[in-house]
């Protein structure tokens, strides 16, 4: 049976969306059976008259009646649900019904629509397991969805959306979508690596840490990290934020900045990242870009340490290291505490022993060097003396072999003088004995001024004898200054070379000493570059003689009066005991 509208021609297209059909034959509206008659109550030929009535009077059309038209286009609009795309802003269970608060952003991310949506207790089970399972993030606020939903108006409730089903595929790649959106935009700016290509320390004696106030995750990191305070090994500064809700991207920037600030006043070896298990859901909170750049530029290096083993964030992509869990990253700044205290105790050992090694090397060195010096000095002493004997013996026996044959000819020249002035004397005599007695006279006078010829003869070979044998003796005596002056310069020479061995052996001496003394204290250097400081501060020392070279074993700290301990906050001097 139909029943026939009386629709106004302004009406007509609003009976129609309400499910008003055409009569060909009366070319009036009417209602399909079935169809409920409520929406078009204003159009019934008993309520047309009330209505024209209602006009009439002035008094207008109910808000009922208003609202059940709205409620009857929607429903004839939307027969079946609909795709719509959804941002959960609220969210919140009530009576086994799960209640969203859906919006719509811009680019900016300012609301252009609103409105409220429902998934009933009836199907709450199963769409959200199929959304976690896909997914692996339950429903929460932020998430994007592409939800199956029927536009339903109740006049007294007004406009809601009815979830019938959810796309999770939808959700997966708005993420995937906004991670990859995030990762291209620090590749492009130069960020991608620069946090990564920090060095990871090898040591810690200062680290920033942020996380959640009162959170687990927080207390299990602080139980290991009170140990290493306690020990003066490491010094821990936290910086209060919140990890998930509309606040943590504000609160974790705010956090990141007053670190940088503490930083460049007091500089940290590392600033470490963490927040303990829980809702997976709320790791999306953290894929923010602002976040992940402020990774990337912080100035040393960042440790992460967020959720369980299998959560991953972008701040974990682009961060220098990234552990599962916030024990994880205690663990490991532990392990390199330990490990570098263990290396810079050996380094130690080796730079004493080194330095003991080149020193024995280089006394040992300077002993044979002296021996040596010592052995040839003595060798050339005695070649000189040597040689100066040779050469006075030889000059005494040419002084002697020289006045031996200048004597020699003094005596054949005084007999030869001797014989002949005889001879002459005989003849002479005989010459007398026929001569008269004027002639004996001029005899006697010859004889006597032969006589007195033969006197001053022998004089002046006595003279040239006596000239001669002076001359030898000053040759003697030049000889013996000449042997004497170069046993006096091969004794020079000698002591020279004598004292350039000695200069040459201090000087090689000294430099081993000082080759060893800068070696050790390059190794020291190195030690102290990477550290010696914190390895002073974990409770080592360092015992030094009054020298200050280092002492490394029991016998040779017995053997010293005094003995100076140095520790991370000063040195200590120590006396040895008079009764030990």
């Amino acid at each position: 049976m139909k029943t026939f509208l009386s629709v106004p021609a302004e009406d007509s297209e609003l009976a129609r969306s309400f499910g008003a059909q055409l009569d060909t034959k009366s070319g009036q509206l009417f209602v399909p059976q079935g169809l409920a008659l409520a929406p078009f109550s204003a159009w019934l030929p008993a309520s047309r008259d009330s209505l024209a009535i209602s006009l009439l009077q002035g008094r207008g059309v109910s808000l009922s009646d208003l609202l059940g038209r709205v409620a009857a286009a929607i429903k004839t609009s939307f027969e079946d649900p609909v795709w719509v795309r959804i941002e959960i802003s609220q969210l919140q269970m009530h009576s086994g019904h799960l209640y969203i608060a859906a919006v719509d952003r811009d680019q900016d991310g300012k609301e252009k629509a609103k409105a409220r949506a429902q998934i009933w207790a009836s199907r709450v089970p199963e769409i959200v397991r199929k959304f976690t399972g896909q997914t692996g993030i339950e429903l929460a606020s932020g998430i994007k969805l592409l939800v199956y939903a029927r536009p339903v108006f109740k006049p007294e409730y007004g406009f809601s959306l009815d979830i019938v089903d959810i796309d999770p595929n939808y959700t997966l790649g708005d993420m995937e979508a906004r991670l990859k959106r995030i990762r291209e935009r620090l590749k492009s700016e130069g960020l991608a690596q620069r946090n990564k290509q920090l060095a990871t320390p090898a040591d810690f004696a200062h680290v920033a840490v942020i996380s959640p106030p009162d959170a687990a995750g927080k207390g299990d990191f602080q139980v290991e990290a009170s140990r290493l305070e306690a020990a003066g090994l490491c010094r821990f500064t936290y910086f209060d934020a919140f990890f998930q809700g509309e606040r943590a991207k504000e609160s974790l920037k705010e956090a990141f900045m007053t670190a940088l600030g503490v930083h460049r006043n007091s500089a940290f070896c590392a600033l470490v990242l963490i927040r303990g298990g829980g809702a997976l859901a709320d790791l999306h909170w953290l894929n923010e870009y602002v976040l992940a750049g402020m990774v990337c530029k912080f100035p040393c290096p960042v440790l992460v340490g967020i959720g369980h083993e299998r959560d991953m964030t972008i701040l974990d992509e682009y961060a220098n290291r990234s552990f599962g869990t916030p024990s994880k990253v205690i663990a490991h700044i532990r392990q390199q505490i330990a490990t570098r205290a263990l290396r810079g105790l050996e380094n130690w050992q080796a730079i004493v022993h080194t330095a003991q090694a080149r020193l024995a090397l280089a006394e040992s060195r300077a002993l044979q060097k002296r021996t040596e010096v010592s052995t040839l000095t003595e060798r050339r002493l005695a070649q000189a003396e040597t040689a100066t004997l040779r050469q006075q013996e030889s000059v005494s026996r040419l002084g002697t072999a020289m006045l031996d044959l200048a004597v020699k000819q003094a005596d054949k020249l005084h007999d030869a003088v001797l014989t002949a002035a005889g001879a002459q004397v005989e003849i002479m005599a005989a010459k007398a004995e026929h001569l008269s007695m004027s002639v004996k006279d001029r005899a006697q006078s010859t004889a006597e001024r032969v006589e007195r010829d033969v006197v001053s003869a022998f004089n002046s070979v006595t003279l040239a004898a006596r000239r001669s044998i002076d001359g030898i003796d000053e040759h003697l005596q030049d000889q013996w200054l000449g042997v004497a002056a170069t046993a006096d310069r091969m004794l020079g020479t000698a002591t020279h070379y004598v004292e350039r061995d000695m200069t040459d052996t201090r000087h090689f001496a000294c430099k081993a000493l000082d080759d060893a003394q800068e070696q050790a204290k390059d190794v020291m250097a190195t030690i102290l570059a990477h550290g010696i400081d914190p390895t002073l501060k974990r409770g080592f020392a360092v015992v030094k003689d009054g020298a200050g070279m280092p002492i490394s074993s029991g016998e040779a700290a017995r053997q010293q009066e005094t003995m100076d301990i140095q520790f991370r906050d000063g040195t200590v001097r120590v006396k040895k005991d008079a009764h030990e």
